[in-house]
């Protein structure tokens, strides 16, 4: 028996940069990127519609003959895709949707685990990188959706945090932080934690590479527009906010395992 086949999962909570990384990693020479994957949730990020009209990994017959049949469960697609993928000399990369795993709100309760990962074990070798960014940075971002507006608790939220730094500092993770001051040796450590070759084309090109969700100006984001990659300023954070931050024990557990300043 052969061995399994490999698949590449990039993980990254909301708001923390992961629109910027991916748009980098998705631009580069032979990669094809799933974005905002999760088996919970297959129709707000709408997976299926990316590989059909941006990817032609998913071909009108096959849309023509699930329409007949039945849709294919969550396994199947993303086989299919790998595949397809695989056989024209592309790399299959799925940006997880983290944010259902950790935080949930509005859609789901959050299971605190790898449920892609758990849901591709048995079929695939998985391999998988994170991405991380300063808690309060993240939140901060995460404040200016709409839908997350009276929903979102900071205790909930802070829990979410810990738990994924948990599981990044297990697994490896580049920091969004360092990731901005020094794109091309970040993207290197994420390219090769994910086997994938580095293209340092990928400079000239991220900034015009649209087949990628969460690259909405209208989403709170402050990067969307820009051309550079570059640190951007800190929003400013009350003095009360800052103290329930620096009160909770997730808060302190989260920067300690990613080796941020409280």
């Amino acid at each position: 028996m052969g061995s399994k086949p490999t698949i590449r999962i990039l993980r990254n909570m909301a708001r923390s940069g992961g629109t910027l990384i991916g748009k980098c990693i998705g631009c580069m020479d032979s990669v094809v990127m799933l974005s905002e994957v999760h088996p919970k949730n297959l129709k707000v990020t709408n997976p299926m519609k990316q590989a059909f009209e941006w990817f032609g990994l998913i071909s009108e017959k096959d849309l023509a003959r699930w329409k007949r049949a039945g849709m294919p469960s969550a396994l199947q697609f993303l086989t299919i895709c790998h595949m397809r993928a695989h056989d024209r000399g592309d790399t299959l990369v799925l940006r997880d949707w983290s944010h259902l795993d950790y935080i949930g709100v509005p859609f789901v309760e959050p299971g605190y685990g790898f449920e892609l990962g758990g849901l591709l074990c048995d079929a695939f070798e998985v391999v998988q990188f994170s991405t991380t960014r300063h808690p309060i940075d993240q939140y901060l971002s995460l404040r200016s959706f709409a839908w997350l507006k009276d929903r979102l608790t900071v205790g909930g939220y802070l829990r979410g945090c810990a738990e994924f730094a948990r599981y990044a500092s297990e697994h490896g993770f580049v920091r969004y932080e360092d990731f901005v001051s020094n794109p091309d040796g970040e993207l290197e450590k994420i390219c090769k934690a994910l086997q994938i070759e580095f293209d340092p084309s990928y400079a000239s090109r991220w900034h015009t590479y649209t087949t990628i969700t969460g690259d909405n100006l209208n989403a709170g984001g402050r990067a969307s527009d820009e051309q550079r990659i570059q640190p951007m300023p800190r929003k400013p954070i009350d003095d009360d906010l800052l103290r329930e931050f620096r009160e909770s024990e997730d808060y302190a557990v989260s920067c300690g395992l990613l080796g941020y300043e409280l």
